[in-house]
């Protein structure tokens, strides 16, 4: 046997088997790394599935959240907390297991002018974009998450609006009333604090030894046209209002009627043909004296005056409108007259035109073009319906009292050519004299109680009577001076009265209670109280509600605010309702809303809506 061969044999099959075992050890550990890999994968798939199971679980949370109150939805990053069969939003994150880490976004949605979702725009209350993402770390190494994102619509029950002056006005108001606002809709109101308007009680007198038949006041001192023979005039020191007194009485050869007071002048109208007029100097108010008397043949009525002339009314059918050249003030000079073939009973000049009263009948009321003093023309012609006793203007109104009548005339000037009656005011009695102050305009009236009223003219062509006061007596003559009215009276142990001007402040609070609404079912959920309304500084609104089975268990029902008790209340727009746990029922509803305010100014509530599924 050949040994060589037999030695080569046997190495080569120890080769093989290395190299076999080398195949195989190779293939094994592919094998291994493989089935580890395969082991890998496995597992954080399913950590991913979890981890979506658990983003899929927190959409339906928060969808539940939404079904049950809509407003628990705002925005922010919270996580979830299940408790009492209840998901419920919780600060963020919130870890699971103690492993992934949970957080629900919560954003606010905003849409273009096309209607589109947009990333600006108007926001849209009524619908959240929701994301949740559940977050984990892969062999605490490697960040990964599950990603869910979806919008979350308020599809909302039924809501009960109040919004028109029919829907508030079938409501209870107590200080607090509805006012027009803009449409629409149409009959479209809000809900304000009343405007208390009323004067003080205070009142003061001065005794000028018999009655006044009309006032002016400069600085310190009222003047009055005096009604006894040789006292036709008088000077008071009003420096007190509380304690006024009598300086001077003065001759002025008859009883005084009208006056005006110009610089350093008083221009007086006389009971008196001879001297129907009379020039008196005040440059010392207390020591006055008479420096001119004119005689019209006939008696002096109410004077005005505008620049350097004027203007003079007569008691006469003959030239009784007068025009006067007062640039020498103690020496008037007669530069023009018209000719209405009635008595000239009242002058009120406004700008370039003269609105003159008469007793012509058909047509009283004259408009005169004073451009020209020297040359005056009559313009327009009004048939008021009777004499005129008075005039005050207020922008484009003429505010008209009459003889014979409890009322004042409302007319439109705003064309001067063509004036117009557009409205009559009851008043309280027949009104003697008129005069403008702040918003109101004050009538002197021939009534012994009241003597005065205080009209409001906020809306010169919608005036109404604010309030009314009892003067002792009736009111001839008005003036406002200083926050104060001054009125001439009949009164002979009190000619001169002084009363605080009105006042007018808005409510410091007040309450309006609804109409009661039927929701027609005993099942009823209420979701949330809402309104629009224009705030102001150092004003309130605040809600509470009440809810009953009956109609009349509602009555005696218990109102509660936002906690479902009485000590609490709905102070933020668009909050959720909570019912009285010891309501008798939830089928009829009301609610209550009060508002507060500085007095000066109001807050307006223009919408309230309640949202509820019956």
């Amino acid at each position: 046997m050949d040994s060589s061969t037999s030695k080569s044999r046997s190495g080569f099959s120890l080769v093989e088997v290395l190299i076999a075992l080398s195949v195989f050890s190779i293939f094994t550990t592919g094998i291994v790394s493989i089935s580890l890999n395969t082991l890998q994968r496995s597992e954080k798939a399913m950590l991913n599935n979890e981890s979506l199971l658990y983003a899929e679980e927190c959409m339906e949370a928060v969808r539940s959240i939404k079904d049950r109150d809509y407003l628990e939805l705002a925005s922010g990053e919270y996580g979830l907390s299940f408790a009492d069969d209840l998901w419920s939003l919780i600060a963020s994150p919130e870890i699971i297991d103690e492993y992934y880490s949970r957080t629900v976004t919560i954003e606010d949605v905003y849409r273009n002018d096309d209607g589109d979702i947009a990333e600006t725009g108007t926001i849209d209350e009524e619908v959240k974009k929701i994301t949740c993402d559940v977050a984990w770390d892969w062999k605490g190494v490697l960040p990964l998450s599950s990603t869910l994102t979806s919008y979350m619509t308020n599809w909302r029950g039924y809501t009960w609006v109040e919004t028109t002056c029919t829907d508030f006005d079938a409501g209870t108001y107590d200080l607090i009333d509805s006012g027009a606002t803009t449409a629409p809709p149409e009959d479209n109101c809000g809900i304000l604090l009343d405007l208390v308007e009323a004067m003080s009680a205070f009142f003061s007198s001065v005794d000028v030894g018999d009655h006044g038949d009309d006032v002016v006041v400069s600085g310190n001192y009222a003047y009055l046209a005096g009604a006894k023979v040789a006292e036709g005039f008088v000077v008071s020191d009003i420096s007190n209002h509380s304690s006024p007194f009598v300086v001077k009485k003065l001759d002025v050869g008859a009883k005084g009627r009208y006056l005006v007071k110009s610089g350093n002048y008083i221009y007086l109208g006389v009971e008196k043909s001879n001297a129907g007029f009379a020039t008196i100097d005040v440059t010392d108010p207390t020591n006055p004296s008479v420096v001119k008397t004119i005689n019209f043949s006939a008696y002096g009525n109410q004077p005005a005056v505008s620049g350097s002339y004027l203007y003079m009314g007569l008691e006469t059918n003959t030239n009784s409108f007068r025009v006067y050249d007062i640039s020498i003030p103690a020496d008037p000079t007669q530069v023009a007259y018209l000719d209405f073939s009635a008595n000239t009973n009242v002058i009120h000049i406004d700008g370039n035109y003269a609105y003159v009263g008469t007793d012509k009948s058909g047509s009283q009321l004259k408009v005169v073009d004073i451009t020209t003093p020297t040359s005056p023309s009559t313009v327009a012609s009004l048939d008021i319906g009777s004499e005129i006793q008075s005039i005050e203007i207020y922008g484009t109104v003429a505010y008209v009292g009459v003889e014979g009548s409890s009322s004042l005339k409302i007319v439109n000037i705003t064309n001067p050519l063509s004036p117009s009656v557009i409205g009559t005011l009851v008043t309280s009695g027949e009104v003697q004299d008129l005069v403008y102050h702040d918003g109101y305009v004050y009538a002197a009236i021939d009534n012994n109680n009241p003597g005065l009223d205080a009209i409001n003219v906020s809306s010169p062509m919608s005036p109404y009577v604010a309030y009314s006061a009892d003067i002792t007596g009736k009111g001839t003559g008005a003036y406002v001076d200083d926050g104060y009215v001054f009125l001439s009276t009949d009164i002979s142990n009190k000619g001169l009265v002084i009363k605080e001007a009105l006042s007018a402040a808005y409510a410091d609070s007040g309450t309006y209670i609804s109409a009661t609404l039927d929701t027609g079912s005993e099942a009823t959920r209420y979701n949330f109280i809402d309104w629009d309304y224009t705030d102001t500084v150092g004003g309130s609104v605040k809600m509470q509600i009440r809810t009953a089975s009956t109609i009349s268990g509602l009555a005696t029902a218990t109102w509660v605010g936002s906690d479902g008790t009485n000590s609490t209340y709905y102070e933020t727009p668009r909050t959720s309702i909570t019912i009285d746990p010891s309501a008798t029922g939830k089928r009829y509803i009301q609610f209550m809303v009060t508002i507060t305010s500085d007095t000066i100014e109001t807050p307006m509530i223009e919408s309230i809506y309640v949202d509820y599924n019956p």
